[in-house]
């Protein structure tokens, strides 16, 4: 299970971030999972909620924000939402195309209070 590993990585960065805002604490963390990273949004939420505990997200809500895989074609200009891995223009047919979005997995917000 590689969200373990995500899990571990995500606390680092978030104590990381809170070293530059002493007195205060994590309320909410807000995290863009693209559908096609390869994180499972359901195994990810289950590691964080059990691995959050006695770390700076303890308390906060835990929000996954799902990303669709978005492509742009190089030929045409045009954007198309995939549905499924399929990275051909769905309006001219080239393979000409590069992933805008829906790969990616990152920390998006932290919103912060006081202790």
């Amino acid at each position: 299970m590689h969200e373990f590993f995500i899990v571990q990585n995500i606390l680092r960065t978030v104590e990381d971030l809170l070293k530059e805002y002493p007195g205060k604490k994590v309320t909410k963390a807000v995290f863009l999972i693209g559908k096609f990273s390869g994180v499972e949004p359901e195994l990810l939420k289950t590691a964080l909620d059990f691995f959050k505990k006695g770390s700076p997200l303890e308390d906060a809500e835990i929000v996954l924000e799902l990303e669709d895989l978005k492509i742009k074609c190089l030929d045409c200009g045009k954007e198309a939402v995939k549905e499924k891995w399929d990275i051909t223009c769905p309006f001219c047919g080239s393979f000409n195309t590069k992933v805008v979005s829906g790969e990616e997995m990152f920390l998006k917000t932290l919103e912060l209070d006081e202790v």
